[in-house]
């Protein structure tokens, strides 16, 4: 009785077994860096849409909006978007230059809520000032995010954060 031809039928099987779980686990990381760049992309347009709403309506509150009432609605402008908590899921998601640049955006925007309780609304070189510096502090941010989803597409998924 020969062993060659079982032998050589069983490392067919091991064979064939072993490409499809090679193929199956690409399959899967591919499918995987799909579905982070997606939740990805969409937690980054929502943080750019809070960001750019909160900015619009702290300036609509120093505009319109009496001194005495300005605080009150200067924190509302600001906790309204829900801008905390999409920096928070931010920094469960994204690579830490990314995290980072949420953060400074973040602070930026809290500095603009402090300056809207206090500031006279005539200041305009104080206001183009502060609108000027959250515009660096936004641009910083969507590079990163540029280069995180630049990443994902080329090299798959950034695990760094």
């Amino acid at each position: 009785m020969s062993w060659i031809s079982p032998l050589a039928a069983l490392l067919g099987v091991l064979l064939g077994a072993g490409a499809t779980a090679l193929a199956d686990r690409r399959r899967w990381r591919r499918e995987a860096v799909v579905r982070l760049l997606e939740l990805r992309t969409e937690l980054y347009a929502e943080y750019l849409v809070a960001m750019e709403e909160t900015g619009r309506d702290l300036l609509r509150v120093l505009r319109t909006t009496s001194a005495d009432e300005r605080e009150t609605l200067a924190e509302a402008a600001f906790s309204g978007f829900s801008l905390g908590g999409t920096r928070q899921r931010i920094h469960v998601l994204a690579p830490l230059d990314v995290v980072r640049a949420a953060d400074e955006v973040f602070r930026g925007l809290r500095r603009a809520r402090d300056y809207v309780t206090t500031a006279d609304p005539r200041d305009t070189a104080g206001i183009l000032a502060l609108k000027g510096e959250v515009g660096v502090l936004r641009d910083c941010f969507q590079e990163a995010v540029r280069r995180d989803i630049r990443g994902l597409l080329v090299g798959g998924a950034s695990w760094s954060a």
